[in-house]
Formats: C-alpha cells, sequence, structure tokens
C-alpha cells in the first residue's frame, strides 16, 4: 500500500477500516478486503472493489489522467443495481 495512505479509524461506517488517501476515502468491510471508493467526481464513487491497494490505484490514474484503466467501464449511478 501506498505511504500516504492514512489510516482515518480502525471500525468506520462500514464495520473495517477507513482510510484517506489524496482526496478520497476508502471505506472497508470488517475483514479489509472488500472496500469502498469515496471520492467526488470520480466514475466509480461508492462502488465496492478489492482491497485498499486496488483503489489507490484508480485514484491516481484518476487525478493524473482523468480516466479509468482500459479493462475497466463505469456504469454510472442511475443505471447500477442496487
Amino acid at each position: 500500500m501506498p505511504d500516504d495512505l492514512e489510516l482515518i479509524e480502525q471500525v468506520g461506517p462500514e464495520g473495517g477500516p477507513r482510510f484517506r488517501y489524496r482526496s478520497a476515502e476508502i471505506h472497508c468491510n470488517k475483514v479489509g478486503a472488500v472496500c469502498s471508493l469515496r471520492m467526488e467526481g470520480h466514475p466509480l464513487d461508492g462502488i465496492q472493489f478489492g482491497a485498499p491497494g486496488t483503489i489507490t490505484d484508480l485514484v491516481d490514474l484518476w487525478l493524473t489522467e482523468q480516466r479509468l484503466p482500459h479493462w475497466l467501464k463505469a456504469v454510472p449511478k442511475n443505471e447500477r443495481r442496487r
């Protein structure tokens, strides 16, 4: 994980650790294996992924190039299943 991944709290809103990375927050489940990205303006805001290290790469790419990886497509919020 990146050195600038800051632990905000051990037990956050999703039951596990909550981190801050650059302008994003990463909320993890109790085990810390499934985490969600919270970043205003990011097309994947609110989506659950794997571990925090996966999400930090997505944040870096978005902030530096305003894009997602070529293998990943975003679904608009109004079209997502809940």
